[in-house]
Order: C-alpha cells, then structure tokens, then sequence
C-alpha cells in the first residue's frame, strides 16, 4: 500500500466528467436558489476518488473559483488557512483546495512570504489580505537554534529552551495580530542529519534536537497553547527518502518532494475540517466479511473466522480493535447489514472471541432494505447528519450505491485483503481530531443512548410524561479556561441551531473570561440515560440597561427538550437581577440555520428595529428581536437547572452590589 497513491479512495469513476463539467457549467452560471446544493454535492463527489494528474488539475483550478460562491455551498465549511513557514510552501494553496472539498471544507488559503513567521507575529508584516480563521506554522528545524556541540547536556537544554521561547512567541504574536487559530507542525528529520543509530543517545545530535522540539510542540498541544499538525508523522509514513529531495530543495527551498503536495494537503485538510467540526462522528459496519470472515447466515457461529489462531480471523480482530478504540474516543458505533436480525446478533451475544458486543452498538440495523436507506435510518435515529458517518463494508457495489445515493457519507475503499482493512481505515483520516477531551469520552454513550429513549418515548407515548421521566438537570456556568476548548469547537461547528453564526477561536473565548462587558454562558445537560456534558453557548454584550444576544447556539442532539427555554428563563432572572431593562436578539439566516428563524419569538420576544449604533455589532443585518424584561413570564419545563455559587461575573457582582 503507498500513500500516495490515496488508496482508500474510490476509484476514478466513468461519471467524473461528467460530474465535472456539469460542476463547471453551474460556477458559469450560478442560481443560489437552485443549483448551490447541487454545485456542493459534485465538489465534494468530484475530490472523494482516486485523482489522476489531470483530474488534479482540472478540479484545482474549478476549487479556485468557488470560495466567492461560499455563502451558497452549504455543507461546505468557509475556512480561511493562513500558511508561514521558513520554505516554500505557495505550492499547497491549489492542492488543498482540492482537499479541503473532500473534507467538506471550503478553504481559501493564503502564504505569507518565505521566512516571515517572527515579521507577522510582531507585526510587522501584513501577510493576508483578509484574517484569516486558521493560520499554519510550518518550519523545518533550521528556523530554531541547533544544539552547540556534542556531549554537552547543558547546552542541548539551553538550545530546546530556546525553541520553545520561539515557537510561544511566534504562536502568541501571530494568534494575536491576526486573530486566528494556530496551529503547528512537527518537524520531520531530513534524512541527512540522522548519522546512525546511535544519534538519540548522544546528546547534542540533530535528531535529539528535532525529537525534542517535536515534544515541545506536542505538549503545547496538549496544555491547549496551540494546535498541532503532525507532519513528522507523515513523513514516518511515506519515508523519508520519499519526503525529501534534495535537488528541488536547493532549486526551490521545497520542504519536501513537490509531487506530495495533494498527500500533504490531504493530511492538513483532515486537521482542519476537526478544528471546524466536520470530523466524523460515527462508524457503520457490514458484518458479513468485514467483522468476521464468511457468512453468519450460511456458516452458522462455527463457521465464521474470528479470534486467534488464524492469519483470517486476527485480521478481523483488527477492525473490531479499531472500532472499540474509535468509540473510547467517542465515535458512535452502528451496525447495517442484510441479514436476519437475530441470525446478526448471534456472534455479538455468543461468540466467545468476538471483542465487540451488542452493547458497544448504539444503533443495530439488521434486515434486507438497501444499505441507504438503513444508513438513512440510522442517522435519524442518532438524530445525526449523514455528513457525520463513515461506512465500511467489504462488498464493492454496496460502497459504489452508498456512495451514489449518500454522497456526504464517507466511504472508504478496503482493498482486497481483510488485513488491510483497518489500516486503509484510518489511512482515510475521517476520525481525525483534535487533542480528546472529556466531552468526547462520553459522547459514544450519549449517542448510543438517543436510541433508548426513543423507545421509552414510544412506549410512555405522551411528549410531557417522556420529558419528565428522563429526569434531565442542566448546569450553567460562565466561560471558564478549562471549559474554553468545547466552548471554541461548539462555534466552530454548530451550524442549525445557531442565531447568527458568528465564529470565535479559543483565543478570543478566552478573552471573554472575566470581561464584564460580556455575558457568557456554557451549558452542561445530563438525564436518565447519559451525561451529554457541554450542549449549549451564549454569548451576550452587556450595556445600560441593555444586553444584546451575540451567539446562541445548541447542539441539535438534544433538541425538543425545552433547553432554550431554560436557559432564556436564567439569563432574564440575571438581566433582572442587575438592572436590565431590554435583551436584544438577532437572527442571521444562513443556509443552514432556518431552524432557529423563530428561536426569538418562542421565548417571548417581539419583532424590533436594530438597536441603537452604539450597542449593535457591526454586522447588525438580518431581523430583530426585543424583550421587555420586565414583562417576561418564565417557560415551564422539565429541566432542573443549577448554577455555581457565584452565578455572576465579578463586573457584574460588583453592580449587583449597588442596586
């Protein structure tokens, strides 16, 4: 298997022209109205197969024109990624637009000029044209300071003390000049600087250096100080006589060996679409040769390959290793498959070498409907878009009618060999995320548990009694450091039920904390059945007398379930509290977000004129709301709902003292 060769992609299909040029002919003549889904569904189709240097050069120059289409591509993510390195790095910009569409991105990318990392930091330099959302530090180790000499412990720290002073103040100058997101890339080792295998037992080696700077970038990763991007990773992966060539570095200052461009692109894009939330969220397995080898209807228990012993049945115990590790991180396992559905369910229950058990499947789709309209089925079921899933099944036509039918569920190509399976798997990169927190860990449970209560609500039958019996409590807190990540990624993806879209980085979350000026709230919601930690975000701008609604945005897993209605009841009881006399909301409508159109007006308020100048954002378009505080009537519900001590911010405690 060679990487560059994209082989869990589909392969080139007979319809990619015609798919192309219909695409080409809708950027001709663009009709919003009709033809911006349609035009998103063929960039998308078009970047999923397996790209020949034509092909890869025809859909880069159509990615090209579709960023000023952006308002009309949903669900096309809008990214602007700006690039700074110590190289070359210009040739990425074409090759990860294409990357981005596969990704269900839509990234204008933008490169800073070589080696101008520390002028933009301070800047001192205007890299971008427009601020960008993301931007990328991409340096090779002769940005930082190499170590002065063998056998010296002393200055070897010295040096790598000195990398990490670099890499926080290139990370801190540029989040805060450009108002992006940063991220960060290891450093892979040139093949020339690693002597023998001695080298990382001797201090002051290039390759002690370049492992300790890489260890540096991850731990930053991890205290949230920045994002990081593994490029040593993919290096490790291709090989380094692969990645580096010598002759195009000293002609171009490449980085690397320039036909990697779309691999390397593919591997940022993966980063990227987790930082604005459009990783996967969920795995369906056939069963049938891709858990176990043979047939479970026709082989019986016996018959099937599964468990140790066996070149076979290792092979499948990969894939059931890797679901398992994919739900610890909090993808949601399904299962789809054309079989009886007790004849499916007997490995899970009887099996005594099946790792995977019948609890670990949040959804169980078993019986003789297509694989569409099972995987249809099952993302109502989880209340999740099909966008969210990935679908492995050993059968090629069932990937080539999924694929047809599904176009934004992906599909990955699994080869010929069961023992390439899981490889090709995460070798497509749809589970990337970032750095795991603990509102992932549970949210495999929290999915598998939407399932069971749609069956307590069918057999309680009355909406109010349902409610009730999932004995829901919800606790709110302001913004906080440690609530911060969550808090940037639910911007960052939540798309329906948002009121104005509005996109803030960790950074600039962060910078809310404390503000008296802003009045932030995080939502954590738990029941019966699981803890869906944090679901909701508002942000308001506190004025005299007068509050106005920035962000509110829900995650739509729990929608239906009187939360909005809780959460206006707190925030009018605080408004009240501290003198308020009007709250102003405001509804934005994007392509995506018609879902909260009357969000407003369900919680009480009135259509109104804009605020005044001085309390409206710059973007004050789009409809009004107003509420007199005064004259609110709290929403019943069936939410218990606890704060803090303090439910306050300390502005707002200390005006609280003077009513």
């Amino acid at each position: 298997m060679t990487l560059t060769d994209f082989p869990w992609k589909a392969p080139l299909s007979d319809s990619w022209n015609e798919y192309y040029n219909e695409a080409r002919d809708l950027v001709r003549d663009h009709r919003p109205e009709t033809a911006g889904a349609r035009l998103a569904e063929l960039a998308h189709r078009l970047s999923v197969e397996r790209l020949g240097p034509l092909e890869q050069l025809r859909l880069e120059k159509l990615a090209a024109k579709l960023w000023p289409l952006r308002d009309d591509l949903a669900p096309l993510r809008p990214l602007r990624v700006g690039l700074v390195g110590n190289r070359t790095l210009k040739l990425l910009e074409a090759p990860l637009r294409v990357a981005g569409l596969s990704r269900l991105l839509l990234i204008e990318p933008a490169t800073a000029p070589i080696d101008s990392a520390h002028a933009v930091a301070h800047g001192r330099h205007t890299a971008f044209d427009e601020p960008p959302d993301i931007v990328v530090i991409c340096q090779d180790s002769d940005a930082y300071r190499p170590t002065a000499g063998l056998l010296d412990p002393a200055a070897e720290a010295e040096a790598l003390e000195q990398a990490e002073q670099q890499l926080r103040s290139l990370s801190a100058g540029i989040a805060k000049t450009t108002g992006a997101s940063v991220v960060i890339a290891t450093i892979p080792l040139e093949v020339h600087r690693r002597i023998g295998s001695g080298d990382r037992a001797t201090v002051g080696t290039p390759v002690r250096f370049v492992d300790g700077v890489n260890r540096i970038i991850a731990d930053g990763a991890v205290a949230g100080d920045w994002l990081m991007w593994d490029l040593a990773g993919l290096a490790a992966d291709v090989g380094h006589f692969r990645w580096f060539d010598p002759l195009r570095f000293f002609e171009s200052k490449l980085a690397f060996s320039p036909d990697l461009g779309p691999l390397v692109c593919d591997s940022l894009a993966r980063l990227l679409a987790a930082c604005a939330g459009k990783m996967r969220r969920a795995l369906v397995l056939d069963l049938d040769n891709t858990v176990w080898g043979g047939v479970i209807g026709d082989d019986g228990l016996e018959g099937i390959a599964i468990g140790q012993g066996s070149v076979q049945g290792e092979a499948f115990l990969r894939i059931q290793e890797l679901a398992l590790e994919l739900r610890r991180r909090g993808v949601v396992l399904c299962v789809c498959s054309k079989n009886d559905d007790a004849t499916a369910r007997a490995p899970f229950r009887e099996h005594p070498d099946m790792l995977l058990r019948e609890s670990d499947i949040a959804v169980f789709q078993a019986g003789w409907d297509d694989k569409a309209t099972s995987i249809s089925a099952i993302a109502e079921a989880l209340r999740l878009g099909l966008e969210s899933f990935v679908f492995v099944d050993d059968n090629p036509a069932e990937r080539a009618r999924v694929r047809a039918e599904l176009p934004f569920v992906a599909v990955p190509e699994l080869g010929e060999q069961a023992a390439d399976y899981a490889d090709l798997i995460v070798a497509a990169g749809a589970f990337e995320h970032l750095p795991v927190n603990r509102d992932d860990l549970g949210r495999a449970q929290s999915y598998q548990a939407e399932a069971k209560r749609a069956d307590v609500l069918a057999r309680v039958g009355n909406y109010e009694e349902y409610l009730q019996s999932l004995k829901m409590m919800m606790q709110l807190s302001h913004f906080d450091k440690l609530g911060a990540p969550r808090i940037a990624q639910l911007i960052g993806k939540s798309n329906q039920f948002n009121v104005t879209t509005r996109r803030y980085n960790q950074t600039a979350v962060e910078a809310m904390i404390g503000d008296p000026k802003v009045v932030s709230i995080q939502a954590r919601l738990s029941d019966t059945f699981s803890d869906h930690g944090m679901i909701g975000v508002v942000i308001a701008r506190a004025y005299d007398h007068v509050w106005v609604i920035d962000t509110w945005l829900q995650s739509c897993r729990i929608l239906e379930r009187g939360v909005e209605q809780a959460i206006i009841n707190q925030i009018v009881e605080m408004a009240a509290a501290q003198g308020v006399e009007r709250i102003y909301g405001q509804y934005k409508p994007s392509p995506r977000n018609r879902m909260v159109a009357d969000l407003f007006l369900r919680l009480g308020f009135s259509l109104a004129e804009a605020p005044s100048s001085n309390v409206q954002p710059d973007d004050a378009d789009g409809d009004w709301f107003v509420l007199d505080v005064a004259q609110f009537s709290p929403h019943d519900g069936a939410i218990d709902v606890s704060w803090p001590a303090c439910i306050v911010g300390a502005g707002a405690a200390r005006r609280l003292e003077t009513l």
